[in-house]
């Protein structure tokens, strides 16, 4: 089967999947088809749309043949996603992730942060701290703060229940 650019559709082998005028995908019954501007109709490689005549013309040699009409595309299975290499697939609910092979692994997680380790992945909101082996939530993260230098031999406070404002009356304390 051909994976239609949707993700969603298919068209079977030998044919191109050609957008039609609801934006949804058909297929036409040639391999490499030339897809014609009026979403119903396509032509064989190597030859034009002639929309006006209802023709295909060979750009080479002028050969005109009838064009050929778009049928309806196949649904793909639902429960499966479909990785961008529009041939492999993972369950629902998994990630589509690109293995260092160059191929895809699946990450069991929607919506997942593929790690650039090409073997781990996080789940959504997170990411990677591959040298630390680690998920890290964003949410949680904060910057770093700088300390101050520690002061030398100040006297430590007391609280006094008769200041009416904390530091309104220094002799309490």
């Amino acid at each position: 089967m051909v994976v239609c650019p949707d993700g969603q559709s298919q068209c079977p082998d030998g044919n191109t999947c050609c957008k039609l005028a609801s934006g949804q995908y058909g297929c036409c019954p040639q391999p490499n088809a030339v897809c014609c501007s009026d979403h119903i109709h396509c032509c064989p490689e190597g030859y034009t749309c002639n929309v006006g005549g209802g023709t295909c013309v060979k750009q080479t040699n002028s050969e005109i043949l009838p064009w050929f009409t778009k049928t309806d595309s196949l649904a793909i299975n639902s429960g499966m996603v479909v990785c961008p290499d529009g041939q492999s697939e993972c369950p629902d609910g998994n990630t589509c992730c690109k293995l260092a092979s160059g191929q895809y692994g699946c990450c069991p997680q929607p919506n997942a942060v593929c790690c650039s380790d090409h073997i781990h992945c996080c789940p959504e909101g997170y990411t990677c701290n591959v040298g630390g082996g680690t998920c890290v939530k964003q949410s949680n993260s904060q910057m770093l703060v700088e300390m101050l230098q520690a002061t030398v031999g100040v006297e430590k406070l007391r609280f006094s229940p008769n200041a009416e404002v904390f530091g309104e009356n220094p002799n309490e304390i």
